[in-house]
């Protein structure tokens, strides 16, 4: 039987919305100065507004990780090297089987159905591989956010910790799983309803992940790189299924 405790909680309701506005805000204002700035040179392509998007929204987290070192200088973001082991490679590991979890939940109905999956990725070669490489940067925008500026804020403004069987985190890396969840709440409505819950699962349950590599080893790099390469992952593996299809037969 799974046990489940609470350790020296301190439930407080104002700075848990205060971490969904904070992660909306910068969201938003990562996506909006990426579209401003692309329709002002007039381009409109994927992968350009998936980095400029990323790179807005990693500028803005770690603003955000600034502010809060001055006005909550007990909290800890990990913006540093790992001063012990890495966990890099369990990292990247970790990150794979994420991908691959993804693709099935994302794409269950048409692999079931032996079709490649539904999605717009342009799969000519550098477009491909230029959104590829944006989105192996996902974590360092997202990290930033969710991992050093939220979970290190909710840390001390919600203080406590809860340990599920073996895994023991911060009642914040709960919390922030939940608000992590809700950043992909766009799912309900242009995804049948089945397979925007399993995407809520998974989020939940990765956010949970990241924020244990980045206690393990003291430093946002672990969670940035698993991160990165689940996204990557799952993209490339989409990609290469759309490619397989579209493939002429040999005669």
């Amino acid at each position: 039987m799974t046990a489940i405790a609470l350790q020296n909680v301190q439930l407080r309701i104002w700075p848990i919305l205060l971490a969904a506005l904070l992660m909306e805000a910068i969201l938003l204002a990562g996506r909006e100065s990426a579209r401003a700035l692309l329709r002002l040179g007039g381009l409109d392509h994927g992968w350009m507004f998936m980095g400029a998007a990323l790179f807005g929204q990693a500028l803005f987290g770690y603003a955000g990780i600034l502010v809060m070192r001055r006005m909550l200088p007990e909290a800890d973001a990990h913006v540093r090297w790992p001063r012990g082991k890495s966990l890099a490679l369990p990292a990247v590991f970790s990150g794979i089987g994420m991908g691959v979890v993804m693709l099935l939940a994302d794409y269950w109905p048409d692999l079931r159905a032996g079709r490649a999956p539904q999605a717009s990725y342009d799969i000519a070669p550098w477009p491909a591989i230029a959104m590829l490489l944006a989105l192996a940067c996902t974590g360092f925008a997202e990290e930033t956010i969710f991992r050093g500026l939220l979970t290190g804020m909710l840390v001390v403004l919600v203080p406590g910790r809860l340990r599920i069987g073996r895994l023991d985190l911060p009642l914040a890396a709960y919390i922030v799983a939940l608000i992590f969840g809700i950043a992909h709440w766009e799912s309900f409505v242009y995804r049948p309803l089945h397979l925007a819950i399993a995407q809520q699962i998974y989020a939940f349950l990765w956010a949970l992940v990241y924020t244990w590599l980045m206690e393990r080893s003291d430093s946002l790099m672990a969670p940035i790189i698993a991160h990165g390469v689940s996204n990557a992952v799952e993209v490339g593996l989409v990609m290469a299924l759309m490619t397989y299809q579209s493939a002429p037969l040999a005669t």
